[in-house]
C-alpha cells in the first residue's frame, strides 16, 4: 500500500492526506521481476511465492494471471498474505511498515515441485536472507536448480539469524548474484565495489551485480570489470528499481543468447547490452507509483534511445 508525495509524516494525533491516494499494488522481488519480464517483452515467465487465505492473496494472483505470469502460489491456512505499506516524503528516503507474514513460509518442497514442473530457463530467486525455509536449504535449491539446466540469478535482503552463512555456502551454485551497495558491504566486510566482487567471485559466483541506485551498477566476472553510470530520471517513486532492473538484465541476457550464456566467460558485448537494459529499466521504474507501473518496452526503449549513446561513453570497461 503505497502513500506517495507525502510533505511529512503525521505527528501523533495529526491526519495527513496522500496527495496522490494510496495505491494498492502487488509487490515482493518474485512477483516484480516476473510481471516486468512480461512487460518487458519475454513470455513463458511463472512465479512462485506463499500466500495466505485473504482477498489480498486473491488479489495478488488475479493481478499476476492479468500481467500473463503464471502463478504457483503456496497458500498457508490460518495465516496472513503479507502486506507493506510505503511512506513516501518528496525528498526523503522511503518508510516502511512491513508484516512477516506467509511470505517468508515458502517451502522447499513447493519449490521443487514448481521447479520440476516449469523446468525454466533460468531461476531468479528473490529474498534470500528472508526466507526461513528455502534459506536453510540454499544449497541444495540452487544445486537442484542448476542440475535442470537453469541458470541461477540469486538477489538478497539483508538476513536475520544466521546471517549471511547460508549465501556464502552457496556461492559456488550461483550464476548471477545481485545486491546493492549496503547489501554488498554487509556481505563482504568491504566497502570498495571492485575488492568485495573479488571475495564473491573467489568464493564461487559467476557474475556480480552490484546496483548503487541512480549512480549506476559495478559488474565484474573472471573475464571483465565493468562500471556503468545511470540513466537520468525524474524519480516519483524508488519502489521497484533494483527489481527492475534484475529483470532487464535477465530479458536481454535470454532474448539475445542461444540457450543460457556462460556468464563466467561472458562477452563483453553482451554483458554491456544486458547492464543497459537492466539500468534503463531501473530507471523507467522510479517514474511512475509503484514498482511495476512504468517497466515497459516502450519506456526502456526511449531511455536506451535518448540516453544509451551518452551512458555507453561514461562506461568503464576492464578487460583482465
Amino acid at each position: 500500500m503505497i502513500a506517495a508525495g507525502l510533505d511529512h509524516v503525521a505527528e501523533p494525533g495529526e491526519l495527513v492526506y496522500a496527495p496522490y491516494g494510496i495505491e494498492l499494488k502487488i509487490g515482493g522481488h518474485s512477483a516484480n521481476v516476473a510481471i516486468d519480464l512480461t512487460q518487458l517483452g519475454s513470455s513463458g515467465v511463472a512465479s512462485v511465492g506463499c500466500i495466505g487465505e485473504d482477498l489480498f492473496a486473491e488479489f495478488i494472483e488475479s493481478e499476476l494471471k492479468n500481467k500473463g505470469v503464471k502463478a504457483y502460489p503456496e497458500v498457508v491456512r490460518y495465516t496472513n498474505t503479507a502486506k507493506n505499506i510505503a511512506l513516501i516524503v518528496e525528498g526523503e528516503d522511503r518508510r516502511f511498515v512491513a508484516e512477516l507474514a506467509a511470505n517468508t513460509m515458502l517451502s522447499t518442497s513447493h519449490l521443487y515441485s514448481v521447479l520440476k514442473e516449469s523446468h525454466p530457463e533460468l531461476f531468479y530467486l528473490g529474498t534470500v536472507g528472508g526466507l526461513m525455509h528455502i534459506d536453510e536449504d540454499l544449497v541444495q535449491v540452487l544445486e537442484y536448480a542448476k542440475s535442470l539446466g537453469c541458470l541461477t540469478f540469486v538477489d538478497v535482503v539483508m538476513p536475520t539469524g544466521l546471517g549471511w552463512a547460508n549465501l556464502t555456502k552457496a556461492l559456488p551454485s550461483v550464476d548471477i548474484l545481485h545486491c546493492n551497495e549496503a547489501e554488498c558491504t554487509a556481505l563482504t566486510g568491504i566497502r570498495d565495489p571492485a575488492s568485495s566482487a573479488n571475495i564473491l567471485l573467489r568464493d564461487g559466483a559467476k557474475l556480480v551485480l552490484i546496483t548503487f541506485g541512480a549512480e549506476g551498477v559495478y559488474a565484474a566476472s573472471e573475464a571483465l570489470r565493468l562500471k556503468m553510470p545511470g540513466f537520468e530520471a525524474g524519480s516519483i517513486d524508488p519502489t521497484g528499481a533494483g527489481d527492475a532492473f534484475c529483470a532487464g538484465v535477465i530479458n536481454k541476457l535470454l532474448e539475445t543468447s542461444e540457450g543460457p550464456p556462460s556468464l563466467g566467460s561472458i562477452s563483453k558485448e553482451l554483458l554491456v547490452n544486458a547492464l543497459l537494459e537492466g539500468e534503463a529499466a531501473g530507471a523507467s521504474c522510479v517514474s511512475a507509483f509503484g514498482a511495476t507501473t512504468a517497466v515497459t518496452r516502450e519506456n526502456v526503449d526511449r531511455l536506451v534511445e535518448s540516453q544509451g549513446e551518452a551512458v555507453l561513453d561514461s562506461t568503464l570497461i576492464l578487460e583482465r
